[in-house]
């Protein structure tokens, strides 16, 4: 029983190299870093817009309440320059300064809101030029990619037709066991017990499960999930 599926795990190790090639390769991951920034374009782009709607509000409102001051900055003065008493004289020059320093407040807050806008449309440049670059970086290294797959489709139907042909004569159950943690990345799946300690991450195997294994059975490690077995 364990015979075959050694054997079926032993053609399989030459698809995993293939699929670790494939993965592992420079072309694979530039093109899939690409991906993910192209990807993430658009919300930058939507955080940027709702950022902007926010400085253009805060700006809007500003320059409204600058208006505002400045209009009654210009009545205080019209007053002032008609006012004859002295109390009013220094209560309206005290208004005008009082005023005056407020609008002075609300331009450095405009400067800043502005810088802000500034700042926005730059962020904009950047992203429409690092979106062009990963663009180029894509098609580039995808075109690299699929030509790397092409290469080795030949050998990876080879191997996997060969298989088929394995996988009939492995027990069904077995078979479902290993491809279940074969599909979860694990590889090799199938490991030796060696003395009484998994061949695979070293932890000791219970006595209990070491006479199910003696008795021909094929158990999975409690530490690593490896499929152990017993050779004869």
């Amino acid at each position: 029983m364990i015979e075959e599926l050694l054997k079926y795990q032993e053609v399989d190790a030459k698809l995993r190299k293939i699929e670790v090639e494939l993965a592992g390769s420079e072309a694979r991951k530039k093109a899939a870093s690409a991906k993910k920034y192209i990807d993430g374009v658009e919300e930058n782009v939507n955080k940027l817009n709702a950022r902007a709607e926010e400085l253009t509000h805060a700006y809007d409102e500003i320059a409204a309440e600058q208006e505002r001051l400045s209009e009654q900055k210009a009545e205080f003065k019209s007053a002032f320059e008609h006012a004859e008493d002295e109390k009013a004289i220094t209560y309206l020059l005290k208004k005008v300064e009082d005023l005056e320093t407020k609008i002075k407040r609300l331009v450095s807050q405009a400067n800043k809101v502005l810088s802000g806008m500034q700042g926005i449309i730059k962020e904009y440049a950047t992203i429409k030029s690092t979106t062009k670059a990963a663009q180029a970086q894509l098609a580039e290294n995808g075109k690299k990619y699929n030509e790397l797959k092409q290469s080795k489709q030949a050998e990876k139907d080879e191997i996997e037709k060969e298989l088929k042909k394995l996988e009939k004569e492995v027990d069904p159950v077995l078979m479902e066991k290993y491809k279940k943690k074969r599909n979860g990345k694990i590889f090799p799946v199938v490991y030796e017990i060696r003395g009484n300690v998994c061949g695979a991450c070293n932890m000791e195997v219970p006595m209990s499960v070491m006479t199910r294994v003696k008795n021909g059975a094929v158990v999975e490690c409690d530490n690593c999930g490896k499929l152990l077995y017993l050779k004869k």
